[in-house]
């Protein structure tokens, strides 16, 4: 990655924060409040020197809070499962975003391009049509 040294450790130590303080709550909402700071401080560097990874990265997890959040708010019959968002889709969220953390760290642009691709498939799981292909296990994440 041609990204300065500075920059790189500024946004690695933002991404292992929000790591951290998604991990000490359980409220939903908050976990998605403290998220939003991963896409936040990308978009501070990009400013400042811009390479098509960190784009990249902005993009998916800008995406992923968006649906995440749409599908927070959307209002659901009790006991529908039609808007529902299950526990295991945050797990498979903070896990991946887990090993996304670790290839940035690494500089492992493909791996990284891998950890973003299954943020991408975990962002389409919260639509109509992806959950239920997630629920029908079609859509594999």
């Amino acid at each position: 990655m041609n990204i300065s040294d500075n920059y790189y450790e500024i946004i690695l130590n933002e991404l292992k924060q929000v790591q951290k303080n998604c991990n000490e709550t359980k409220n939903p909402n908050d976990k998605l409040y403290f998220f939003s700071a991963s896409f936040g401080i990308l978009n501070r560097v990009l400013n400042l020197e811009c390479h098509s990874i960190l784009v990249f990265m902005h993009q998916v997890l800008n995406q992923l809070h968006q649906a995440v959040n749409h599908r927070l708010q959307t209002p659901s019959a009790p006991g529908s499962i039609a808007n529902a968002f299950p526990t295991e889709l945050w797990d498979k969220i903070f896990s991946t975003y887990g090993e996304l953390i670790d290839n940035f760290e690494k500089k492992d642009e493909d791996a990284i391009r891998k950890s973003l691709e299954k943020l991408t498939l975990i962002s389409y799981a919260t639509t109509g049509n992806g959950y239920y292909l997630y629920l029908q296990k079609k859509l594999s994440i």
